[in-house]
C-alpha cells in the first residue's frame, strides 16, 4: 500500500464515523454519552415533583369522581418527565423506543400477563376458594346478552368470553394510561440506567422505583379499602414490582420497543382488575391477602417469572450509547 493512501484510508474511516453519528442523532448523541448521570436525575426530579402535586389531588379530593385527574396526571407524569428530559438533553423525542419491533415480542407481552393472572389467582382459589363469584358471573351473562345479542348460560363460556374480551378492546383504556407510564419507566428509565450499569441492576433498581412511586396509593387508599396491614401490603407490593418490571425491561430492551412493556402493563391490568379479580368472591379477610395486584400469589408469581426472565439476561443486546 502506498503512503498517499494510508491517509486517504484514515480520512475515509473519520468521514465514515461522522456520517454514522449523524444518521444516529448527530453530535447530541456524542454530547450524551458524556452527560453522565444528569438525565436520570433531572428526570427522577420532575417525576417526584408531578407525582407529588398528583397525589396531592388525590387525596384532596372530596370522592373518587374529583380524583380522576389526579389518577391521569399521576399516571402520565413519567412520560411528561420523559419528554422534558429529552429536548433538554438531546432537543428532540428519540430513543424512547416507538418502534415497532418483532411482533412476537408484542404478543408475548399481551398473552404473559393472562398465564401469570391464571396461576396466581389459580393459587388463590386453590388456597382459599372462591372460584367463582356467581352474583357477578349472572350480570357478566346479562351484559353479554345485551351487548352481543345472544344468550350464554354457561358460567365458563361467559368468563372466555370475558378473558378474549380482556385481551383485545378491553385493553384500550388501561393501554392509554399504561402508555403514559411506560413511556417513562422502560421508555426512558430502563435504557438510560443500562448505560451505567448491569441488567441485574437496572432490573433492580427500576422496580424499587416503580413501586416506590406507587407507596402512596397502597398507603392511602389499597391498605384501607382491603383492610390489610399496610407493612405487608407494601412488602408484597415492592417484591410483585421489581418482578414485573424484570420482565418489562428485559421485553423492552431485547425487542427495542416500549410498546412492549405498554401492552404488559395494559393487559395486567385488564386481565386483573377486569376478569380475575371479579371473578374471585371474597371467603374471609384472608382473601385480600394473597389475591388481587397487591397480594401474596401475584407477587410471588410474578417475583418467579422476573427471576425467569433475569437468567435469560445474557441474550440482550449491550447498551446503547
Amino acid at each position: 500500500m502506498s503512503r498517499c493512501a494510508q491517509p486517504c484510508l484514515r480520512l475515509e474511516a473519520r468521514f465514515r464515523s461522522l456520517l454514522d453519528v449523524y444518521e444516529y442523532g448527530g453530535p447530541l448523541l456524542v454530547a450524551e454519552t458524556k452527560q453522565g448521570y444528569r438525565p436520570l436525575i433531572v428526570f427522577l426530579g420532575l417525576v417526584v415533583v408531578l407525582a407529588s402535586f398528583s397525589y396531592v389531588l388525590i387525596f384532596t379530593a372530596a370522592n373518587d369522581g374529583d380524583r380522576t385527574g389526579g389518577f391521569a396526571l399521576l399516571q402520565f407524569s413519567p412520560a411528561i418527565s420523559a419528554f422534558v428530559t429529552k429536548l433538554i438533553y438531546q432537543r428532540n423525542l428519540r430513543g424512547l423506543g416507538w418502534g415497532w419491533g418483532k411482533t412476537r415480542y408484542q404478543i408475548a407481552a399481551v398473552l404473559l400477563p393472562l398465564v401469570l393472572g391464571l396461576v396466581g389467582f389459580g393459587l388463590v382459589w386453590l388456597t382459599v376458594g372462591g372460584f367463582y363469584d356467581s352474583s357477578y358471573i349472572t350480570e357478566l351473562q346479562s351484559g353479554i346478552s345485551e351487548t352481543f345479542g345472544f344468550e350464554v348460560t354457561s358460567p365458563y363460556i361467559a368468563m372466555l368470553i370475558l378473558l378474549l374480551v380482556s385481551g383485545t378492546v378491553g385493553l384500550l383504556l388501561p393501554g392509554f394510561f399504561a402508555f403514559g407510564e411506560e413511556l417513562g419507566w422502560r421508555g426512558f428509565l430502563v435504557p438510560e440506567l443500562y448505560k451505567h450499569a448491569s441488567f441485574t441492576k437496572t432490573a433492580l433498581i427500576s422496580g424499587l422505583i416503580w413501586s416506590v412511586f406507587h407507596y402512596p396509593l397502597v398507603i392511602g387508599l389499597e391498605a384501607d379499602e382491603l383492610g390489610v396491614n399496610t407493612a405487608y401490603l407494601l412488602i408484597a407490593a415492592t417484591v410483585g414490582g421489581i418482578g414485573l418490571s424484570t420482565i418489562m425491561a428485559w421485553l423492552r430492551l431485547k425487542s427495542g420497543s416500549v410498546w412492549t412493556a405498554v401492552f404488559f402493563h395494559a393487559a395486567l391490568n385488564s386481565y386483573n382488575q377486569g376478569a380475575f379479580e371479579n371473578l374471585t368472591e371474597p371467603t374471609s379477610n384472608l382473601t385480600n391477602y394473597i389475591s388481587g395486584e397487591f397480594g401474596l400469589m401475584m407477587s410471588l408469581v410474578a417475583a418467579f417469572t422476573g427471576y425467569l426472565f433475569w437468567r435469560k439476561r445474557d441474550a440482550l443486546p449491550p447498551p446503547q450509547t
